[in-house]
């Protein structure tokens, strides 16, 4: 799509801008009837600046064709919008389509001997004693064997309290990763480019591996898996990583991209950040994971920001 750096729509009157809005919305309907057409047409004659409107909205629409977007919010994105923040928007509308079917996870789930949906924890007694917490999204299959316990993390985090069998190790095992525990509790998760670590130990020692590089981490220690494939270990406050098995969710001063990230975890569909200058604004505090939007409304209360929900799937945020 080209599109000069500032829309024309920046030159029109509101009341305008929400008629080309309209118009565009009900034309791109299909139950738009002959009469809407003469009725279009008609519009379009009695101002010069009337195709000029529509032809941002007509263009707008034929990039997100198969996303229902209400004129009011297609107004919104329109008016503002820039090579840049088109473009990541049509990116993040584009990717809903993967990004939906990831998050339902049906492979995940069709393998999985215990899964939890997107927005939803779930706590499991295995048939050991051990107890493995599930956060949102989060997928497992379970192999005990006489020599050994194998739990494989096929997506998201889970958190675990191991029960001692000193005949049978307790292995979680994440792609190339692997976390051996010594009788322990501790949590591992699957996204290498999430800015969470991939193991963290709350009580007891845990021994990692990634390849050739072997770690033994220490209660109040991480380790994440480097760009390199070695392990970085670094301290962490377990209880605030983990508060989601509390059905909460703390932060503390960390960069809004990050809350983001967490809370795109709990919903169905994607969260969209534009702005990188947005992104780097700072958040403390307390959120109910089981209530997302809950979150962004207050996100938006707080800080110098706009939230858009663009679709059902779709939530914009930029600059206020």
């Amino acid at each position: 799509m080209t599109l000069g750096a500032q829309s024309g729509l920046q030159q029109l009157p509101e009341s305008m801008i929400r008629e080309a809005a309209r118009w565009a919305a009900r034309m791109q309907s299909a139950d738009a009837t002959i009469d809407d057409q003469k009725r279009f047409e008609g519009w379009l004659e009695r101002d010069s600046r009337h195709p000029v409107a529509y032809a941002e909205f007509d263009q707008l629409w034929s990039d997100l064709r198969d996303v229902p977007l209400g004129d009011d919010t297609l107004r919104q994105i329109a008016r503002k919008r820039t090579i840049r923040r088109v473009s990541i928007v049509i990116v993040g509308l584009l990717g809903l389509g993967l990004t939906g079917a990831q998050k339902l996870g049906a492979i995940d789930r069709i393998q999985a001997d215990y899964y939890t949906p997107t927005g939803k924890t779930a706590q499991i007694t295995l048939s050991d004693g051990s107890v493995v917490a599930l956060n949102s999204d989060t997928a497992i299959r379970v192999s005990y064997r006489d020599d050994a316990r194998e739990i494989e993390l096929l997506r998201g985090e889970a958190f675990f309290e191991v029960t001692p069998d000193p005949g049978r190790p307790f292995i979680v095992k994440d792609d190339g990763l692997s976390a051996r525990a010594l009788g322990t509790r501790y949590g591992v998760h699957t996204d290498p480019d999430s800015h969470q670590p991939d193991v963290q130990v709350e009580e007891g020692t845990v021994e990692v591996r990634n390849g050739n590089d072997i770690a033994t981490l220490q209660a109040g220690e991480a380790a994440k898996v480097t760009a390199q494939g070695t392990l970085a270990i670094h301290k962490v406050d377990t209880g605030r990583e983990t508060a989601w098995r509390d059905g909460k969710l703390v932060f503390s001063n960390q960069p809004l991209r990050q809350v983001l990230e967490t809370l795109d975890q709990y919903q169905v569909g994607s969260i969209v950040l534009i702005s990188q200058r947005a992104g780097e604004q700072k958040v403390s505090g307390i959120f109910d994971l089981n209530d997302p939007e809950k979150a962004l409304r207050s996100l938006e209360a707080r800080l110098p920001i706009k939230i858009t929900r663009a679709t059902g799937l779709l939530t914009i945020v930029d600059e206020n």
